[in-house]
C-alpha cells in the first residue's frame, strides 16, 4: 500500500504537466482506476478472502471499446463516488486539468523598472495582430538572472519579494522594455552583463540593447553629441564645452574657473562639484583618486532655467525647470516645472539625437538657458529617463503604444489556415500540373548543334509557344531578315546538303520535344 500511495502521489504531481495526456499508454488511466478501486476493496476486507468481483461497468465499457484511448478520460470522470484519482485533483471538471494551453496564445514582455509603477495595467486587454495576448513580467535589474543560448534564446529567472512573499518565476521574454539605468555608481551596481545576455539571446527591446550598452558611459555618449555639432554647426546645436580626463593623474589644473567636475557615470545631480578655484580643484582630484574613475570638466553656466525636450515615438514635449532653492543644480532641491511649446529648434535637437546608435525610440535632451540669453546642451538620456510633469500617465500610455508597435513589427501574425495537412498530395500535384499542348514543343537546337535553317513551306510546324523554361535554348523563330533569310533570297533554291541537314535538325527537335514532354 505504501508503494502504491507513493506512486499515486507522484502521478498527481506529474498530472499538471501539459504533455501528461499525450504520454499515457493506451488504457492506462482506466487500468489505474480499476486497480485503485480493487485496492480499496482489499483494504476494507483484509480478514476475508477476496472474492472474484464481477466485471464492473467501467471494465465492460473498456472491453466493448476496441480503442481504449477513445473516451478513457470520460470513463474515469464518470466513476462513482467522486473519490477516484481524477476527482482527488480537482473538485470541478477533471478534464480541465488535462486541457492543453496551446490555445492560450500570449507574448511575454519583460519590463525592467522600479516597483512604484505597475506597467501591467497599461497593457491589459491589448493584443498583437488581434491574436496574441500580452503578459507583463516586471522586475528590477537586481532581481533578475538569466542564461542565453545561441539557438534557444534567453531564459530569465526572477527572484523577488512581493507583499512579504518570495516570488520565483522562470520564463522566456519575447520583448523587453527598460525603464531603469543598468549602471548606478551610487549603489555600486553594474548590470551590463545582463544587457549582454539579452543581446546574446536576440531579445528585441525599446530602446535597442545596442543603444543601452552605449549609454552606460556618459563621455562615450557625449562624443556622439560632438559629432552632431560638427555636422549641424554650433549655432543650430549649441553644445557645452567639456574636457575629458581618463583618470585623476591627468588632472593638474584648469585654465579657467568656475567649472563643474563630474566624476564617473553618476547621474541625476550626483558626483558633480562646482569648483571656484585651484584649491577646490585639487580637493575634487583627491576624491576622484579614490573612485578610480574618469572625470569630465565642464564650463559652468550661470543658468536661468533648465530645458528638457523629450521624444517618445512621434510625440514631443518640452519643459523648463527653475530652481526655487537657489541651487546651481536645478534638478536638485525644490524646483518649479512648466511645460512649454515645442519649437522647431527643440525638434532639431531631439531629432538629431534620436539618430544615435542606430535609432532611439525614447530620448530626452537636457540643456540650460544661461543669463546671457544663450542655450547650452549638456547631455542626452535614453529610455531610462524619469518622466516629468502632470501628464506622466499619458507618457506611459505612449510608451506602451510604442512597445505594441514594435512588437507588431517583430512578431508574425498567427495563421490558423496554414497546417501540416495543407501540403499538396501527389494527386493534387497531378491535377495542378499545367496543361501541355498536344503538339510537342519544338525547342531550338543548343549552341553546340549545327546552325538551324528556317523551315520550308512543306516542312514541320514552327515551335509551340508553350515550350518549357527548362529548355537551354530559346524556341523563338529566327527574326526575319536574318543572315539565312538573306542568303536564301540571293540563291533562290536550297541545295540537297542543306535539305538533309534541315531534316536531321527537325528529327533532333522532335526527339528533344518527346524527351521534355515526358
Amino acid at each position: 500500500m505504501t508503494s502504491m500511495q507513493s506512486a499515486m502521489n507522484y502521478l498527481k504531481r506529474r498530472f499538471s504537466d501539459n504533455n501528461f495526456n499525450a504520454n499515457l499508454p493506451n488504457g492506462y488511466m482506466v487500468d489505474m482506476e480499476a486497480e485503485e478501486r480493487k485496492n480499496d476493496q482489499h483494504g476494507n476486507q483484509q480478514s476475508q478472502a477476496q472474492p472474484q468481483q464481477p466485471p464492473t461497468q467501467l471494465q465492460q465499457r473498456t472491453a466493448a471499446n476496441p480503442n481504449p484511448n477513445q473516451g478513457r478520460l470520460q470513463s474515469a470522470s464518470e466513476s462513482s463516488g467522486g473519490s477516484g484519482f481524477l476527482a482527488s485533483l480537482t473538485s470541478g471538471n477533471p478534464l480541465s486539468v488535462l486541457k492543453s494551453d496551446s490555445n492560450d496564445k500570449y507574448k511575454t514582455v519583460l519590463v525592467i523598472d522600479e516597483h512604484h509603477t505597475d506597467w501591467s495595467k497599461y497593457f491589459k486587454g491589448r493584443k498583437i495582430h488581434n491574436d496574441y495576448s500580452i503578459r507583463i513580467e516586471q522586475a528590477e535589474f537586481s532581481e533578475i538572472s538569466l542564461t542565453s543560448h545561441s539557438i534557444g534564446g534567453v531564459t530569465v529567472d526572477i527572484n523577488c519579494m512581493r507583499n512579504g512573499n518570495r516570488i520565483i518565476r522562470s520564463f522566456k521574454p519575447d520583448f523587453l522594455l527598460v525603464r531603469q539605468s543598468p549602471r548606478s555608481m551610487a549603489a555600486g551596481e553594474d548590470f551590463r552583463n545582463l544587457i549582454i545576455g539579452l543581446k546574446y539571446g536576440g531579445v528585441p527591446s525599446v530602446n535597442s540593447l545596442h543603444s543601452l550598452y552605449n549609454f552606460m558611459d556618459k563621455p562615450w555618449t557625449f562624443s556622439q553629441l560632438i559629432r552632431i555639432q560638427r555636422r549641424l554647426g554650433r549655432e543650430k546645436f549649441p553644445l557645452v564645452e567639456q574636457t575629458y580626463y581618463p583618470s585623476h593623474k591627468q588632472m593638474l589644473t584648469s585654465s579657467h574657473f568656475p567649472i563643474v567636475l563630474k566624476i564617473g557615470h553618476a547621474h541625476r545631480g550626483m558626483a558633480k562639484f562646482k569648483v571656484e578655484n585651484h584649491y577646490q580643484f585639487q580637493d575634487v582630484v583627491s576624491v576622484a583618486a579614490l573612485t578610480n574613475a574618469y572625470v569630465v570638466a565642464e564650463k559652468f553656466i550661470d543658468a536661468k532655467y533648465d530645458i528638457r525636450v523629450q521624444k517618445i515615438g512621434g510625440n514631443y514635449k518640452a519643459y523648463i525647470r527653475t530652481s526655487i532653492s537657489k541651487n546651481w543644480k536645478a534638478n536638485t532641491g525644490s524646483a518649479m516645472l512648466e511645460e512649454i511649446a515645442v519649437t522647431e529648434r527643440h525638434k532639431l535637437w531631439v531629432d538629431a539625437c534620436s539618430e544615435m546608435f542606430g535609432g532611439l525610440d525614447i530620448v530626452t535632451v537636457n540643456a540650460v538657458h544661461g543669463n546671457d540669453g544663450k542655450d547650452y546642451i549638456i547631455e542626452v538620456n535614453d529610455c531610462s529617463m524619469p518622466l516629468l510633469g502632470e501628464r506622466q500617465e499619458d507618457d506611459r500610455k505612449l510608451i506602451s503604444d510604442l512597445v505594441l508597435q514594435r512588437m507588431t513589427a517583430c512578431i508574425r501574425p498567427h495563421d490558423p489556415s496554414v497546417s501540416h495537412n495543407s501540403r499538396p498530395t501527389p494527386q493534387m500535384r497531378m491535377t495542378q500540373r499545367p496543361q501541355v499542348s498536344s503538339k510537342p514543343p519544338m525547342p531550338s537546337a543548343p549552341p553546340s548543334c549545327p546552325p538551324s535553317v528556317p523551315p520550308s513551306s512543306h516542312g514541320s510546324e514552327p515551335p509551340s509557344p508553350t515550350a518549357t523554361k527548362r529548355d537551354v535554348c530559346t524556341s523563338e523563330p529566327p527574326s526575319p531578315g536574318g543572315p539565312r533569310e538573306r542568303r536564301r533570297s540571293r540563291s533562290g533554291t536550297i541545295s540537297e546538303d542543306e535539305e538533309s541537314k534541315a531534316e536531321k535538325i527537325r528529327s533532333l527537335r522532335q526527339s528533344f520535344a518527346s524527351l521534355f514532354s515526358d
